[in-house]
């Protein structure tokens, strides 16, 4: 499995490879797809997760020392968790030279780091019960069952928030850094899944979808069913 983009590439002699999961349905895989490609990095996937939801090889386990995807090797450098990858790639191909992942700014820089860590340390029940394969696998997605009462909690602040943040122009195209991929990943579990999104958040949504760094990810080819139950992924 690869995925390549038109660019400088690499730093010299040093080679970008991103362990994914298997079915391409782990949103923070997919947020460093988007980085990859936001950045115009020449790179390539290797499947990084067991499909029979045996988790991480242990050779990848080994090298990452935490055993978890996404997980990226470049050159002798092996790093895990998706914030350190962002991180990471933001340092290594810095602007002007690459494009910035992050705004120059440091205040808006830190409301967007403040955003991305949200995402993922917190809606934890709305994660449980939306998992991000039904946003890619349609025609084989059950009809959802109703959201606990922390799941309705998790969504109603994520979309308030979003709500929030495009009514004070914080989330225009203009404005667009990775924490807006992260956002957009998030509502996906919710907007695909018969949750009704009121106006603004569907118009967010909507444009974010049409960055070709989100459709490189979400359009990736996959197998043809979804995973098992006890597949475990974003």
């Amino acid at each position: 499995m690869s995925l390549t983009s038109s660019s400088s590439g690499a730093l010299s002699g040093r080679t970008l490879t991103l362990y994914v999961d298997g079915y391409f349905v782990n949103q923070w895989d997919a947020s460093c797809v988007v980085a990859l490609e936001e950045k115009h990095l020449v790179y390539s996937t290797a499947r990084g997760l067991l499909r029979d939801g045996g988790g991480v090889p242990p050779a990848l386990a080994e090298r990452t020392n935490i055993g978890r995807v996404p997980a990226l090797q470049h050159g002798d450098l092996w790093l895990a968790e998706s914030l350190a990858i962002i991180e990471y790639l933001e340092e290594a191909f810095p602007p002007p030279e690459y494009p910035p992942l992050l705004p120059a700014n440091a205040h808006a820089r830190a409301k967007a780091r403040q955003w991305m860590s949200f995402v993922r340390s917190d809606l934890n029940a709305l994660r449980a019960e939306r998992s991000w394969w039904m946003c890619v696998y349609n025609e084989s997605r059950p009809q959802p069952r109703p959201l606990s009462r922390d799941a309705e909690r998790d969504s109603r602040e994520l979309v308030a928030l979003i709500e929030r943040l495009c009514a004070a122009g914080e989330l225009a195209p203009s404005q667009w850094n990775i924490a807006h991929a992260d956002l957009a990943l998030t509502l996906m579990r919710l907007a695909y899944t018969e949750y009704p999104l009121p106006d603004r958040a569907r118009a967010f949504l909507d444009a974010a979808l049409e960055r070709p760094s989100l459709r490189a990810y979400i359009e990736h080819p996959r197998p043809p069913f979804p995973p098992p139950d006890k597949y475990a992924a974003g």
